[in-house]
């Protein structure tokens, strides 16, 4: 190649690199992780509103654990027969526990690996599942790129012609080696929510702000990506130096030792519907779909509901709206119901008031005390994070005994509220 044949080739490359990012309007596909080792009938369930209001489902296969002298394998108990029956878009992850190496293209780790793709993608063909896409899922260290590499190009032949994928941490985007670790791939799902790995007061599950940021970092790779975002909160115990012990999930249950902090994370629904009303306007040509971490299970607690997701799938904030209800004419009992489609906090008092009728009887019910004086009684909640109500759920909180019938006059008011 000649100077001015090679300069012209530079200038190219250049210009290539630094042209304007392409924006893009319009629906984004959206899938949801079935992410539950043991299939009941709620995640059967699951499955098949997953149908229904979304465009795929990714089960989780299998899980790996690579912190003893062998790999340890876990098996989810697909019910494949439900799924054949219930979704035409299925894909299927594998996830490995974090691992430092050695990463080899054939020792035990490596052969256990490949040997459960094998099989895990047999199993869909034997039940006549057509799987659209293989993930993997292993939260690499960064340090680590290259020889996670080693893995990918074992797993990429083994794995084809189904379309093989994997998730990625931002952290990666600004390493040299990233780009060549997603070219050993037809495709990556860059997730940006994860549990604090220090307990640095401010941080967040999901924190919308660096979501963007990191979106527009990914798209200038001019790679194609999918996002995961999450759904659910959860508890995470914190030691003396404030590392990470573990996450309390839905399935997941740990035993913290003495003097670990447990701190709550939750996923706001409005600032994630924003998110993806903004990406539905304009987002880069590069992000083709959004992915949900996790599907709605009838029976979790700690994630969120179908009415919640559908609202902010659709770039909507979810209704809110708590209400305060009095049953019964004398006593009059008092709940909280959650007319609204998110889940609430509920942190502030419940406020009753009365006029021409003497109290002449009381009571808060477990987890809320009571202040009566001068014709009104305030009810609040003893917990300091207050109470946690899902959609279409009520609270009992306490009642109330007058010496003649009379009329309530209820509402919500600020915690800190003082009789006088």
């Amino acid at each position: 190649m000649n100077t001015k044949t090679f300069l012209i080739v530079v200038l190219l490359v250049f210009a290539g690199c630094n042209r304007p990012q392409q924006k893009i309007s319009g629906p984004l596909k959206q899938r949801g992780y079935v992410w539950q080792r043991e299939w009941t009938p709620a995640v059967i369930d699951a499955v098949r509103e997953a149908e229904r209001r979304m465009d795929g489902v990714v089960l989780l296969g299998a899980e790996i654990s690579l912190a003893g002298k062998k790999p340890e394998v876990v098996k989810a108990s697909i019910n494949w027969a439900s799924v054949k029956r219930q979704t035409k878009r299925c894909s299927i992850a594998l996830r490995v526990a974090p691992y430092s190496g050695p990463f080899r293209a054939d020792d035990i780790v490596a052969r256990t690996i490949v040997d459960l793709v094998k099989q895990l993608i047999n199993e869909a063909r034997i039940h006549g599942v057509d799987l659209d896409e293989f993930q993997f899922d292993f939260d690499c260290a960064r340090k680590n790129l290259t020889g996670y590499r080693t893995w990918l190009q074992s797993l990429r032949p083994v794995v084809h012609p189904i379309p093989f994928v994997i998730t990625t941490l931002p952290a990666w985007l600004d390493d040299s080696e990233f780009r060549a670790l997603v070219r050993e791939t037809d495709g990556y799902v860059l997730q940006v929510h994860s549990v604090p790995i220090s307990n640095n007061g401010g941080a967040t599950l999901c924190d919308t702000r660096r979501a963007r940021q990191w979106v527009n970092r990914a798209a200038r790779l001019r790679l194609p990506f999918s996002v995961a975002l999450p759904t659910y909160r959860c508890s995470a115990g914190y030691g003396p130096d404030g590392k990470l012990i573990s996450v309390a999930m839905d399935s997941v249950q740990p035993s913290w030792p003495p003097g670990t902090q447990v701190l709550e994370f939750g996923t706001d629904a409005d600032e994630l519907a924003t998110l993806v009303d903004e990406w539905q306007k304009s987002r880069p040509a590069e992000l083709r779909e959004l992915l949900w971490y996790r599907v709605p299970i009838a029976s979790d607690a700690r994630n969120w509901h179908w009415i919640t997701l559908s609202a902010v799938m659709a770039g909507r904030h979810p209704k809110h709206n708590l209400n305060v209800v009095q049953e019964g004419q004398n006593p009059i009992d008092l709940s909280i119901f959650n007319a609204g489609e998110a889940d609430e906090q509920f942190n502030s008092n419940v406020t009753a008031g009365w006029n021409g009728a003497g109290l002449t009887a009381s009571d808060a019910l477990s987890g809320w005390k009571i202040r009566s004086e001068n014709g009104r009684a305030i009810f609040s909640a003893i917990a300091k994070q207050g109470v946690r109500l899902p959609p279409g759920a009520s609270r009992k909180i306490g009642w109330l005994r007058f010496d003649r019938p009379t009329n309530l006059q209820v509402e919500l008011s600020n915690q800190s509220e003082s009789l006088r």
